[in-house]
């Protein structure tokens, strides 16, 4: 007995970067509206894995993104694969589907008119969670501002004060003329008139200096600290108050009150709650606020010194001697605070020199290290070779053997599900334990025929961006594959390097000509190079010949030693770095995060 194959649904999905979208089935249309495109994205696709596991079904989805149009298909067991290439989107197709027709159909369907007595039938959703097209279901955040002017308007006509009752005229109608026409009932639920032709717009009803009503949007208030919000409790009581002796002033004493002097009146109290709520204002501005408590908080004094003779001396007399740090130390509080500075989005490094042997690898790892030491983690290493690079020898390989390729594979549940976390990114990178930094590596199966290219690249950079804050990227030899220049397209802070020795050092010259024949001279001049010594016994008038070049091309140049863990080619420990090594490559990390 074989298990029966599972239905296939077809639906398209709708997602719209001003975070609203659509699920589309058939002539079914259900409108969604988010705070944004993830937000949405997340919300769409949870419904669509949704039915798929409840309804044991599978969905192919046609899923109109913002860079594209993705084909996918969800699986009874909730998983999510793509079926196809992605492809670009047409003109006009990430438009949101036309509302209702005056016939009750939407413009250009076939639905047929719902009679008014059939309405509300039409507004659930039906057996499957979807509504129908002749009626597209929105799901909005509330309060709209249609309801709120109905509410405004029913609780104007609430506090409107009654007129008084002329004993001397006749009920029905008085000397001049007929009463005005009351306004035309609300027909619709957002309270509109059944002649309107645009959408309501909620006014405050304010009198101006002259006395005439300045009926302007109104605007909400809100205020930012203590102190705006005793000026404003302020104001709204000195506008209450004027609203009160408008209305006692202008209270007609007679059959036929005159309105010109209603309107003078209230002019001249507007005019006077004008004048003395800015004189009650002025006399709350000395009164000091949390805001002035916290800008006068000292900042915290310097920490005596930790190292050398500074803290032995601090130590051998139990505190009694506390000095300050030295020269040294100061220099190093300073790299690690511009390491730790603040970036107000994910950045990207990417190492560069299109020869071999250059210590690109070396120099990722040590950058990736520093990073990650210092600023607590969310730090990737990602070697963006096109078919096979070295990054993941070099590192630890965790507990499994996944690379990018095998991420690019899964791509589509993180770029369309919206709800992935950085614990989903961990089956497929390797953490490097106390360095407190990831590894992404490249493909290392000698069988394999996969290749990264530029818009894999660019896909999967825009995915890891969510997640890390800092991704260093390891480039290939080839300077002309796509995925090279793609890496150099999102560089925040491209790092040359090179060791002291006439091949690579030329390798890096001619890297840098290509940056400014092709149009990357502010890369360039924003770069940083790394020049680090293959020996130990080190040509200083080479390295000093290269250091005067390469200054004059790029932001900085600095110089790393060398150190015999990194000779042998295999897993790098950064734990049995020299002290020299390690304060060389704070140093270099300090001059890249300055700019970022």
């Amino acid at each position: 007995m074989t298990n029966a194959e599972p239905d296939i649904l077809a639906l398209e999905v709708l997602i719209r970067r001003d975070g609203v979208g659509e699920i589309r089935e058939g002539d079914s249309v259900e409108r969604i509206i988010a705070a944004d495109a993830d937000e949405l994205r997340s919300a769409i696709m949870t419904r669509v894995v949704d039915r798929a596991t409840r309804e044991e079904i599978v969905i192919d989805l046609r899923t109109i993104d913002i860079d594209g149009v993705f084909p996918l298909r969800v699986s009874p067991d909730g998983s999510l694969i793509e079926t196809g290439d992605v492809g670009e989107l047409a003109p006009g197709e990430d438009e949101l589907t036309d509302r209702l027709a005056p016939g009750g159909a939407a413009a250009g369907s076939s639905v047929e008119p719902v009679s008014e007595d059939r309405q509300d039938e039409t507004v659930g959703a039906n057996s499957d969670g979807f509504l129908p097209q002749g009626n597209v279901h929105e799901t909005v955040r509330i309060p709209r501002v249609e309801m709120m002017h109905h509410a405004l308007d029913q609780d104007a006509e609430a506090a409107q004060p009654a007129p008084a009752p002329d004993a001397g005229l006749p009920e029905t109608e008085n000397e001049s003329g007929p009463a005005p026409e009351s306004p035309e009932p609300y027909d619709d639920e957002a309270g509109n008139p059944s002649n309107a032709d645009t959408p309501p717009v909620w006014f405050e009803d304010r009198i101006d200096e002259d006395g005439l009503e300045d009926t302007q949007p109104w605007q909400p208030r809100f205020p930012r600290d203590a102190r705006q919000m005793r000026e404003l409790e302020e104001l709204e009581r000195a506008e209450a108050g004027a609203s009160e002796r408008a209305r006692a002033d202008t209270a007609p004493e007679s059959a036929n009150p005159a309105p010109v002097a209603a309107t003078a009146t209230a002019g001249a109290v507007a005019r006077a709650a004008s004048a003395t709520a800015p004189e009650r204002r002025k006399s709350d501005t000395s009164a000091p606020t949390l805001a002035d408590l916290l800008a006068d908080k000292q900042a915290a004094p310097e920490a005596p010194a930790q190292q050398g003779w500074r803290s032995a001396l601090r130590l051998g007399t139990g505190g009694l001697i506390k000095l300050g740090p030295g020269e040294a130390e100061r220099v190093k509080r300073d790299e690690i605070r511009r390491v730790q500075r603040q970036f107000d989005g994910s950045r990207t490094v990417v190492v560069m020199n299109p020869k071999g042997g250059a210590h690109k690898t070396t120099a990722t790892l040590m950058i990736a290290a520093t990073f990650g030491e210092i600023r607590g983690g969310y730090t990737l290493a990602w070697d963006n070779n096109e078919t096979r690079g070295t990054l993941g020898w070099r590192s630890h390989a965790g507990n499994h053997r996944n690379t990018a390729v095998d991420f690019l594979r899964q791509l589509p549940r993180f770029e369309v599900s919206g709800g992935a976390t950085i614990a989903d990114v961990d089956r497929f990178v390797r953490p490097q334990g106390d360095a407190q930094f990831d590894v992404l590596a490249s493909d290392d199966d000698a069988a394999s025929a996969a290749i990264i290219d530029a818009e894999a690249f660019s896909r999967m950079h825009r995915t890891l961006s969510r997640f890390y804050r800092v991704l260093v990227v390891d480039t290939g030899n080839n300077m002309r594959a796509s995925n090279w220049e793609a890496a150099l397209d999102v560089a925040d802070q491209l790092v040359i390097v090179s060791t002291a020795r006439e091949d690579t050092a030329a390798s890096a010259a001619w890297l840098a000509d290509g940056l400014r024949e092709r149009g990357f001279g502010e890369k360039l001049e924003n770069a940083v190079t790394i020049l680090s010594s293959p020996s130990a016994k080190e040509d200083q008038a080479l390295t000093e010949r290269l250091h005067h070049h390469f200054e004059r091309l790029t932001r900085a140049v600095v110089e790393v030693p060398y150190d015999h863990a990194f000779v042998g080619g295999g897993e790098l420990s950064v734990s049995s770095l020299k002290p020299a090594t390690r304060d060389a490559w704070r140093t270099a990390t300090a001059a890249i995060a300055e700019r970022l």
